[in-house]
């Protein structure tokens, strides 16, 4: 081999090591999470990581792209086995005659909300956002706008052309300004008493926040417990603090299994009496049922939810 062609091999190399990434940074790039990966590897055939020289599983970044329209189908209600062995440009075609067709977004809106996050001026994304939820009332903005908006942004995401920190700068900016909006609301009194919270190592907080804010617009008694609560931990509060309903939320990247598995031993620990809300994209395609467990495939089902509680026990100022 002359030095040339060993220039030649070690460039290649070169190249190719820097075009995969370990299971951390596919994690924080796709929102799946290690423990998915690992589960759809065994289950699968996919992703079909290789191995550094430390032994440790690194990923090519056709295989990154590829979950990242795993997980957006997903959220989008699809299951894992249906679509899983599908090519890149197949999972793209579904994507976009799904994803356009369940959720309507004006070009104009689209261009807009692009332009102020490709700013990556935080202080400009608060301020449009701010100035949306203002214009729109609470309720609106959480039902309506940010149906369009996190498409937008997660659709974004995934094709590629917003990276991982301005999706991180967008949800962030939506949190805070939830919160202090829901800080603005008067002091609830209504029954139901609801804990809203996350099984742990489930991270996301947006879904349960948008939650709060429609119930506490309703004069609903909904506290927030923050996220990655042990089922313990959830038993004790509820008894401390005379919950009537327990409410989690479960991202697209919680494995869907182990949130049922989760649901069934929250629901053997609690009293009867005590009701167990769920919902978010983990469970939006599971045929799982758990007994004594109300399963909410929209916000809008919280609003009935509540209501349906109040049939049946009767609120209490």
């Amino acid at each position: 081999m002359n030095v040339n062609t060993a220039r030649v091999i070690s460039s290649t190399m070169k190249e190719e090591s820097q075009t995969m990434l370990p299971i951390n940074a596919v994690e924080r790039e796709t929102g799946v999470s290690k423990e998915l990966l690992r589960m759809w590897e065994r289950r699968y055939d996919f992703p079909m990581p290789l191995r550094d020289s430390q032994g440790d599983r690194i990923y090519p970044v056709d295989q990154v792209t590829k979950l990242r329209l795993l997980r957006r189908l997903i959220e989008c209600g699809f299951r894992p086995g249906k679509i899983i062995d599908m090519e890149v440009i197949e999972l793209e075609r579904l994507m976009k005659s799904h994803g356009r067709s369940s959720v309507e977004c004006s070009p104009e809106l689209e261009a807009e909300l692009m332009t102020v996050l490709k700013s990556r001026d935080a202080h400009r994304v608060r301020e449009y956002l701010s100035h949306q939820m203002i214009k729109q009332g609470l309720q609106t903005f959480v039902l309506d706008f940010l149906q369009y908006t996190n498409f937008i942004v997660g659709d974004a995401w995934m094709r590629g052309t917003v990276e991982v920190y301005e999706e991180h700068l967008y949800t962030e900016q939506v949190q805070s300004l939830i919160r202090q909006a829901i800080s603005n609301l008067r002091e609830a009194s209504l029954r139901p008493r609801i804990m809203l919270t996350t099984a742990p190592d489930e991270l996301h907080t947006l879904g349960i926040l948008m939650v709060e804010a429609l119930l506490r617009l309703e004069n609903i008694d909904a506290v927030s417990y923050g996220t990655q609560i042990p089922t313990r931990d959830i038993v004790l509060a509820v008894a401390r603090h005379k919950m009537d309903v327990v409410a989690l939320s479960f991202s697209a990247s919680f494995p869907t299994t182990r949130a049922v598995d989760f649901l069934e031993e929250l629901r053997f620990k609690l009293p009867l009496d005590v009701e167990i809300w769920a919902g978010g994209s983990s469970l939006s395609s599971t045929r799982r049922h758990v007994e004594g467990v109300e399963i909410m495939h929209d916000l809008g089902a919280i609003h009935r939810a509540a209501a349906q509680w109040t049939l049946r026990r009767g609120s209490k100022t």
